[in-house]
């Protein structure tokens, strides 16, 4: 670089400063010049270089970093000639925080003398945070990594421990084929052949996934398979973030199977209602039958009696008569009194058939009711 005239010096050091957020200090700290990107940067506007020229480093990170010892120790290391580089939390204009890739560079003079500090610097604020993103789901939720060939590169502990292995076990996992989670009836499907094909051409798989663990036992998983793409939109690797979803599907299980045994209980006692049912009407109709029977069996007994009666009542009546008529005795009284003793009898018999029938009509009606 020494070696290089002033103008290709020049013309590289412009190439800088039109890509990069730079800024200059002197060995005390002191803003001495700061470039467009780097105001921008900061929150402060392209073109305000008045508002921190002059200015310390100090107004770029938080009141408790800048009374550290640390803070002071940096300083220390820059104005010994050592440059720094690294990553820093850095504070913009408006109080939020900014990720600089940075490095402070010492610049010397002709007598390689320390003047001044050169920070070239380039904002990585979204990359840190999406790996403060990818860290905090990397701490809570099982991830895996495939190539393209379906075999394993990377592992997570969560993901591990879900398996049945132990956090730190990634040895035993890494190198293998994802088939060692699944059945072997399944590795060998063209079901599973299939799923592979279209993680390959770019497909994206979310769901719940029957797996098998390392003692063969089964896992629920809630995962999603992501194919990653390099920038000519290849397909690189396959990453999988999954959840243990296990005592879920569990319970659903149970609770489907609880629900169909119900079910079939329930069926069972609407049948023994209706056989019930249908006793209670058999019962019934034997009963009707019975009372039927009885009824014409005590209508006939009656009767007979009646007719019995009536033919004793005849044949005594009869042989009082002729021996009244033999007696010379008046048969005009025992006529009458036949008379009178068959119109009684004929008129309580005839009652007592009223009554049952009577009896028989209410017991049907009663019966229709019910049904």
């Amino acid at each position: 670089m020494k070696n290089l005239p002033k103008e290709e010096l020049l013309s590289r050091l412009e190439a800088i400063n039109r890509s990069n957020a730079i800024i200059y200090f002197d060995l005390a700290g002191i803003i001495l010049g700061v470039n467009d990107i780097f105001l921008e940067a900061m929150g402060y506007g392209k073109g305000n270089h008045d508002d921190i020229i002059g200015k310390h480093h100090s107004i770029f990170v938080c009141d408790d970093y800048a009374r550290t010892l640390e803070y002071e120790k940096f300083w220390d290391i820059l104005r010994s000639g050592k440059y720094y580089t690294g990553e820093f939390e850095r504070r913009r204009k408006d109080g939020s925080l900014i990720n600089l890739q940075a490095t402070y560079n010492p610049i010397f003079n002709e007598d390689g003398k320390i003047t001044k500090v050169m920070k070239i610097a380039t904002d990585i604020s979204l990359i840190v945070n999406s790996k403060k993103q990818i860290d905090a789901i990397n701490r809570s939720t099982a991830l895996i990594n495939f190539n393209i060939d379906e075999f394993i590169t990377e592992v997570n502990s969560v993901f591990l421990e879900t398996m049945g292995y132990k956090a730190n076990e990634q040895t035993k996992v890494i190198g293998k084929h994802h088939s060692v989670f699944v059945n072997y009836e399944y590795s060998k499907s063209d079901e599973y052949t299939k799923f592979w094909e279209s993680l390959r051409k770019g497909k994206y798989f979310d769901g719940i996934f029957e797996r098998r663990k390392v003692d063969g036992s089964t896992v629920y998983l809630q995962a999603s398979y992501n194919p990653v793409l390099d920038s000519k939109g290849n397909i690189t690797d396959v990453v999988k973030i999954a959840t243990d979803v296990t005592a879920a599907v569990n319970n659903e299980k149970k609770i489907e199977d609880l629900s169909k045994n119900l079910q079939i209980e329930l069926n069972n006692s609407q049948k023994l209602k209706n056989a019930i049912e249908i006793e209670k009407d058999a019962a019934l109709n034997d009963l009707d039958v019975m009372m039927k029977k009885s009824q014409s069996e005590l209508i006939k007994i009656i009767v007979k009696v009646a007719l019995s009666v009536i033919v004793g009542v005849g044949l005594v009546t009869t042989v009082l008569y002729w021996m009244a008529i033999v007696t010379n005795q008046d048969t005009q009284i025992i006529g009458s009194t036949w008379s009178n003793m068959f119109s009684v009898l004929l008129t309580n018999a005839f009652s007592i058939v009223g009554t049952i029938m009577g009896i028989k009509y209410a017991t049907q009606e009663g019966s229709k009711e019910k049904k």
